[in-house]
């Protein structure tokens, strides 16, 4: 991730020029993604599309996954609310 997209993401997220703009739903984590940001190449909104073989991207994304949920279910879950163990990666 380029510093300078890393700090235009930053002060974007801290002046409130995010409150209104479009988000997606990452597919295999969950969390919100802006689908544009002032600044930032849209590419880097959508890390699939910066990979050579999209395919590698996900079984990648898959294998983070399995490792944060793997983590998550030794360390956290017998002390996390429902709803947080929820907001984690998805099974794909």
């Amino acid at each position: 991730m380029p510093i300078k997209a890393t700090r235009a993401l930053l002060t974007a997220a801290l002046s409130g020029a995010l409150d209104d703009v479009e988000f997606r739903t990452d597919e295999v984590f969950g969390f919100e993604v802006p689908t544009a940001v002032p600044g930032v190449d849209t590419a880097l909104l959508e890390p699939r599309s910066t990979w050579a073989d999209p395919a590698a991207y996900d079984a990648k994304a898959r294998e983070l996954a399995a490792m944060f949920r793997a983590n998550f279910e030794k360390r956290f879950a017998a002390q996390a609310d429902p709803a947080v163990a929820g907001a984690g990666p998805r099974e794909a």
